[in-house]
Order: structure tokens, then sequence, then C-alpha cells
């Protein structure tokens, strides 16, 4: 008699492997997501400052960067701190994602000069739970980004 069939123990077996297979697959799309995030950020603040150091070369004038916290924002004017982001020159919100920002240089506002595209020496850090990245402003207005704590494709370690 000729079997037409699979038996009830073959399809299970082809269940159990299917999912772990899914299982592992569905992590490592979850870690994957939390690295592009944190990528797609440190890239998006970076080319930000260097919107505002185009800015300010080319009106010849100085600006201050202001973050704030909750939910994190960075805000840009010509003199004090807003009341809000949106009240700045220029504003960058926090994108819809996981990453936050734990820290400017030295917990305060810094400067953007307009003159030869100087700038006050600062950096950012960028976290989440799949690592750390940092943004950096140096004194001649280079901007430069790295992963800190892992392997971050799309960034250089530090």
């Amino acid at each position: 008699m000729q079997d037409l069939g699979f038996s009830l123990l073959e399809l299970l077996i082809t269940v159990c492997i299917s999912a772990i297979l899914a299982a592992i697959g569905i992590e490592y799309w979850k870690e994957q997501q939390l690295q592009n995030e944190l990528a797609s950020t440190t890239k998006q603040l970076a080319y930000f400052i260097y919107e505002v150091q185009i800015k300010a070369s080319t009106k010849n004038e100085n600006y201050i960067i202001h973050q704030f916290t909750s939910p994190w924002c960075i805000a840009i004017t010509r003199d004090e701190k807003p009341a809000s982001c949106s009240e700045g020159v220029l504003y960058f919100m926090k994108p819809d994602n996981s990453v936050e920002i734990s820290e400017l240089s030295n917990n305060k506002d810094a400067l953007i000069l307009g003159r030869r595209n100087l700038a006050q020496t600062m950096s950012f850090q960028l976290r989440n739970k799949i690592g750390t990245s940092r943004v950096f402003v140096s004194l001649l207005g280079r901007i430069r980004f790295c992963a800190e704590s892992s392997y971050i494709a799309g960034l250089p370690p530090c």
C-alpha cells in the first residue's frame, strides 16, 4: 500500500524547527532595528549640527546650542535659552525611536561661531539598549561621529 502524505510526527518536527528558526530570526531583526535607529539618529544629529555650522558661516552669526531633556530636542538660538525647542532659529526633535540623549559635554550650552567655521568643543552621547554613540564637534568645527560600546553598522568605532 502506498503512503501519500506526511505522518503527524514529521509535521510536528517541521513545525518545531520552523518555530525555533523564526524565534532566532525575530531576535536578530529586533537587534538590527535598534542598531539602525542608533546609527540613523547619530547621523541625523551630526548633519543637523553641520547645517547649523553652514548657516552660521554663511550669515557670519554666532549660534548657541541648547539641549532640552524630556522629550529630548536641541534648539539653536542667537542668545538666551528659549522656553521650548520650536522657538529656536533651528531645532532638532527626537525621532520616534528608542534613542535617548544622555549628555551634552559639560551639560552646558555650546557655541558655533560664524567666523571661519569655529565652534566650542562639544560632544553629544546617544544611547539605546544596543549601544552608545557619540557626535563630536572640534574647535575647528570638524564634526565626527562614532560608536562607543559595540559594533554598529554605518558608524566607525571610537
